[in-house]
C-alpha cells in the first residue's frame, strides 16, 4: 500500500538518480523465492533508531529557535538544559556519518546566550564540563566560558539601570566596567527583547529604563503600508531541475569547524607604528590628516557598499547624526568621496541587496516591508511582503508565525536596470517587476538524500468501510490515485477549519474526509496535505541470518523545513535579469530571466555573498572566496579572518575591522592597508586611494584604482 501511496503522490514514474534518493528496500537476499521490494519506513520518535540522540539533537534545537524566535527565553532555556547530555552522543554520531565537524552548535552557541541571560549559572557549568570531557567538543570550552562572563554582565548591566534610570546606553560601558562597547551593546539588546529593561531613543542613542519604571513609553505603532502587488495570484512555481543543469564542480568550501585544521598564517599584525601601515604593496602613504569634526565619517554608516554611482553607506540601526527620527539611513558618495545624496527611510534595514554595477538599492524591515531607492535615494516603491500572494501561500505551506517570518525571508535584490526585484523565502525564490507584477518563481529541490515519505496507516478497513469512504468523498469503483487526490484537496478546501472558521462542523467534517481518505490509500493522511513527513537516509547494513539475509536502510525523519534547501544568498547577474541562487547545501544556481534553470556551481558549503560583475562571479562562503570568469576557476581564496567583500569596478577588497586587502580581479593579491582605529570609510579618486578612521584620514598614491 506504501507503493500506491508514493504513485498517489506523484513520484511513481518519475525515474530519480541513485546517488541522490537511494532506495529503501527490505528484500531477501537468499536463494529462495524472491519477494517483491516494499519499502521500509524511516524509524520515527515513536520506532527504534539508529540515531537517537541525532534525532533529539535536532528535535530540540527546532524548539529552541522557535522559542527564541517568539522571546520565550524561559522556555529556551528549559530545552537546552534537556539537550546538554545528548551532545556528545549527536557529535559522535554526525562526524562517524560525515567525516568531519558540524557546520555549527546551537546549543553553545545561542543556547550558551540564553543560559547566562536567564541567569542559569548550574546550567553553563554542566555545559563546560561536558565540553570538556568531550574530545570532539574542546574547542567551545573558550566559548562557554565566555557565556558564564556574560552572564555577570547581564547581572552587571540590570543593576547599573535600576540604579540610574535614565543612563544613556552609550554610558553603561562605563559604569560596568567593560571596555568593549559592541558586547555591552548586544546584552542590552537581549535584556530589552526579554523584557527586563526598556530602550527609549535619545538622539543618536537610548536612554534606558527598568521595565516596571514608571512612565516608560508606549511605542508609536507604525502607520499600515499598502501592497504595490497588482496581481491576486503568485506566478507559476517551478523547481529547479538540477540534475540536467550544466554542471561546474567546484573545490569543497571548508566550514568554520575544520578552521583550526586548515595551516594559514596571521592576516593581520597585531600592532603598527602610526596610524596607517601599508603592507605587501609599493603604494606610499602621501598624507595623514586629521579630519575636522565637521567632516568625520559617522560611525552609525557601517555598511560599505561600492557602486557605479561612487560608495554607499548604510546606518541599519537608525543612529545618524540628524536622522534621529527615521528608521534607517543612507549616505551616496559620488566617485571624488564628496557626498551625493543623504536620506532617512520610514523602514528599517533588516535585510539589505546592492548590484555593484548597478545604481539602485533596496532593502527589508524587521516588519517584512520591503522600500527601494534609486542613485539619488529617492523612493522607488514599496510594499509588504506579508501581503504577497507568494509569501501567504509559503505560510500556510510550513505554518509561519508572525514573529518568524523575518527569519524565513533570507534574501532581497534588485536588478541593475532597477526594473525587476527578487525576494526569497526558505527554498523559494520569486522575481517580481517594480510595478508589482509577479513574473516567475523557483524552488529548490529537497536536500540531498532527503524525501517525502507517506506515513503508513496503522488500521485496516473492512468492506464496508471502503464503501462508506467512497461515498463520502463522492467517488466510485474504478477510480484512479490521481481522483482520490484532486477530490481530497477538493473537499479540504471547502471544509478545512483554516478557511471556515464560522462553521461549527468544519473540524468533524476534515476529520471524516481524513479517515475516508486514509481508508481508500492506506496511507495517513498527512501525506496528502502540508503535513507530510520527509526522511533522510543516514545508514545501510546488510543482516546475515540463516538461509534469510535483509538490507535494511534507516535514516530520520523531519518536518518538510529540515528537508528544504534553505535560499541563503541571491542576487543579479550583471547586465541580464538573470539570477543567482544559493542553497544551505552549497548548490548555486543561475536561473535566467524567466526562473528557468540553466547552470549548477556546487562549492558544498553555504555561501553567504555573490556578486556578478560581468567579467568576473564572486561566490563568499564563511571561510572561501570564489574568483570565476567563464566558468573557470581563477581564484580560492582562504578568507577565515578576512571579513566582507567589497567589489569595485577594477578589483576587490575584503575589508576587516582594522584593514583592507586589496586584489586585482582575477584575484591576484596587490597589497594591504592597516590601521590603529577602526575604518570607517574607503574610497577611489582619480589616482588616490583614501582610507578613513574615525578622527584620522590617510591618502594613498601608487594604490590601485576603483574605476576605468
Amino acid at each position: 500500500m506504501a507503493g500506491w501511496g508514493k504513485r498517489l503522490f506523484g513520484r511513481g514514474n518519475k525515474k530519480q538518480p541513485t546517488e541522490r534518493t537511494p532506495e529503501r528496500t527490505l528484500r531477501r537476499i537468499d536463494g529462495g523465492n524472491p519477494q517483491p521490494d516494499r519499502d521500509v519506513p524511516f524509524y520515527s520518535a515513536r520506532q527504534e533508531r539508529c540515531t537517537p540522540a541525532t534525532d533529539a539533537y535536532f528535535e530540540s534545537m527546532n524548539q529552541m529557535r522557535k522559542a527564541i524566535a517568539e522571546h520565550d527565553y524561559e522556555q529556551a532555556a528549559r530545552l537546552v538544559r534537556e539537550n546538554i547530555a545528548a551532545v556528545p552522543g549527536w557529535i559522535t554520531e554526525w562526524t562517524q556519518e560525515h567525516g568531519e565537524l558540524p557546520p555549527s552548535m546551537p546549543v553553545f552557541q545561542q543556547g550558551g546566550t540564553i543560559l547566562a541571560l536567564v541567569g542559569d549559572h548550574e546550567g553553563l557549568s554542566r555545559m563546560a564540563d561536558i565540553a570538556k570531557s568531550t574530545p570532539l567538543l574542546e574547542m567551545w570550552v573558550e566559548g562557554i566560558e565566555d557565556h558564564l562572563y556574560n552572564m555577570a554582565l547581564f547581572e552587571s548591566i540590570q543593576e547599573a539601570v535600576r540604579s540610574n534610570p535614565n543612563c544613556l546606553q552609550r554610558d553603561v560601558k562605563g559604569l560596568v566596567g567593560e571596555q568593549d562597547g559592541r558586547r555591552v551593546a548586544n546584552l542590552i539588546s537581549y535584556l530589552e527583547k526579554a523584557g527586563k529593561i526598556v530602550r527609549v531613543k535619545e538622539g543618536r542613542t537610548y536612554r534606558l529604563l527598568p521595565a516596571d519604571a514608571n512612565g516608560v513609553p508606549v511605542a508609536k505603532p507604525q502607520a499600515p503600508v499598502a501592497s504595490h502587488r497588482t496581481d491576486r495570484t503568485p506566478p507559476k512555481l517551478r523547481e529547479l531541475d538540477i540534475e540536467f543543469l550544466e554542471y561546474v564542480p567546484l573545490p569543497r568550501s571548508p566550514n568554520r569547524w575544520n578552521e583550526a585544521q586548515v595551516p594559514r598564517g596571521r592576516t593581520t599584525p597585531t600592532e603598527i607604528d602610526g596610524h596607517f601601515r601599508v603592507v605587501d604593496a609599493d603604494w606610499k602613504i602621501a598624507k595623514v590628516e586629521s579630519i575636522p569634526m565637521s567632516e568625520r565619517p559617522d560611525p552609525a554608516f557601517r555598511k560599505l557598499y561600492p557602486n557605479d554611482s561612487g560608495l554607499l553607506m548604510v546606518d541599519d540601526l537608525g543612529n545618524a547624526e540628524g536622522m534621529e527620527h527615521s528608521e534607517a539611513s543612507a549616505l551616496q558618495y559620488d566617485r571624488t568621496g564628496k557626498v551625493g545624496a543623504k536620506a532617512g527611510f520610514g523602514h528599517g534595514v533588516y535585510r539589505t541587496g546592492m548590484h555593484p554595477p548597478g545604481r539602485g538599492f533596496i532593502a527589508m524591515s524587521k516588519e517584512c516591508v520591503l522600500h527601494a531607492y534609486d542613485e539619488h535615494l529617492q523612493s522607488i516603491f514599496e510594499t509588504p511582503l506579508d501581503k504577497s500572494p507568494e509569501i501567504r501561500a509559503l505560510r500556510n505551506r510550513f505554518r509561519i508565525p508572525d514573529k518568524q517570518l523575518k527569519n524565513h525571508i533570507r534574501c532581497v535584490a534588485l536588478s541593475e536596470t532597477v526594473g525587476r526585484y527578487l525576494f526569497t523565502a526558505v527554498d523559494e525564490a520569486w522575481c517580481v517587476d517594480v510595478r508589482g507584477k509577479g513574473l516567475w518563481g523557483a524552488r529548490f529541490p529537497l536536500k540531498e538524500g532527503w524525501k517525502k515519505i507517506p506515513p503508513p496507516s496503522s488500521s485496516a478497513a473492512a468492506d464496508y468501510q471502503v464503501r462508506k469512504a467512497l461515498d463520502l468523498m463522492g467517488l466510485a469503483m474504478p477510480f484512479t490515485p490521481e481522483d482520490l487526490k484532486r477530490r481530497y484537496r477538493e473537499l479540504a478546501k471547502r471544509h478545512h477549519p483554516d478557511v471556515n472558521s464560522n462553521q461549527p462542523n468544519a473540524e468533524a467534517t476534515m476529520r471524516n474526509i481524513n479517515q475516508a481518505a486514509e481508508t481508500l490509500t492506506g496511507v495517513d493522511t498527512s501525506a496528502l496535505s502540508s503535513y507530510a513527513l520527509f526522511a533522510r537516509e543516514t545508514s545501510e547494513s546488510t543482516i546475515d541470518l540463516p538461509e534469510v539475509g535483509f538490507t535494511v536502510s534507516i535514516g530520520m525523519v523531519g518536518r518538510e523545513q529540515d528537508a528544504a534547501d534553505w535560499i541563503y544568498a541571491a542576487a543579479f547577474a550583471a547586465g541580464s535579469d538573470a539570477v543567482y541562487l544559493a542553497s544551505y547545501s552549497g548548490r548555486v544556481v543561475l536561473v535566467d530571466h524567466n526562473g528557468k534553470g540553466r547552470r549548477l556551481y556546487d562549492i558544498g558549503s553555504v555561501p553567504r555573498q555573490i556578486i556578478d560583475t560581468g567579467d568576473y562571479l564572486y561566490m563568499l562562503t564563511d571561510t572561501r572566496l570564489y574568483v570565476l570568469r567563464d566558468n573557470a576557476l581563477c581564484a580560492l581564496l582562504d578568507t577565515f579572518e578576512a571579513g566582507s567583500l567589497v567589489v569595485a569596478q577594477t578589483g576587490f577588497g575584503l575589508l576587516q575591522k582594522k584593514r583592507l586587502r586589496w586584489f586585482r580581479e582575477d584575484g591576484h593579491y596587490l597589497g594591504s592597508v592597516v590601521t590603529k582605529a577602526p575604518i570607517r570609510r574607503v574610497y577611489s579618486s582619480g589616482d588616490t586611494m583614501t582610507v578613513e578612521t574615525r578622527q584620522r584620514r590617510a591618502t594613498l598614491v601608487g594604490a590601485p584604482t576603483w574605476w576605468e
